[in-house]
């Protein structure tokens, strides 16, 4: 199972839930063991955007194109979301259910979006995240998600051909 997910994770994101959250951090860390990306991990059951915000300065995840003495929460947002679309790193968060749903969504939403347009061999990001169900959150990202002009595939499976559910229960 473990090696399935690592080739799929070359293409997709991953959501892996079941069992315990013992049983799925074990697993994230079998998965991780030997991928050739700069990983970051975030903190587990993170609950407010502010945790997450927090990582990202922290981690120093965006890359200003402009110096100034300090930047505003806004601006290194927007140099993060830059740096999702530019790099090629690995982005673990556990436990993605107990973060406030408005953020999860919009989070998922940023993330699916970098990777569904891409084109071959450029540089994405790579995300994994956890919980002990999906919960619906296909269904809730589908409602969100940004599909192109012309799109033939409906919301939803734009959503399940770049988030790749993986049950460890099973």
């Amino acid at each position: 199972m473990i090696e399935k997910a690592k080739k799929t994770l070359n293409k997709k994101h991953l959501l892996i839930i079941g069992k315990s959250e013992i049983d799925r951090h074990k697993f994230i860390n079998d998965l991780i063991v030997g991928v050739n990306f700069e990983v970051f991990r975030f903190p587990s059951n993170m609950k407010l955007f502010d945790e997450y915000y927090n990582f990202v300065k922290k981690e120093k995840l965006y890359e200003p194109w402009y110096d100034a003495k300090s930047y505003n929460g806004n601006q290194i947002l927007d140099f993060h979301w830059d740096w999702i679309s530019e790099n090629n790193s690995l982005i673990i968060m556990e436990e993605f259910g107990e973060m406030e749903e408005m953020w999860r969504i919009e989070l998922l939403r940023i993330y699916l979006n970098e990777i569904e347009n891409r084109k071959k061999g450029e540089k994405k990001i790579h995300l994994i995240i956890s919980q002990e169900s999906e919960d619906g959150l296909t269904e809730r990202t589908s409602k969100v998600i940004q599909s192109r002009i012309n799109e033939r595939r409906t919301k939803k499976q734009i959503v399940e051909q770049n988030l790749e559910i993986i049950d460890i229960s099973e």
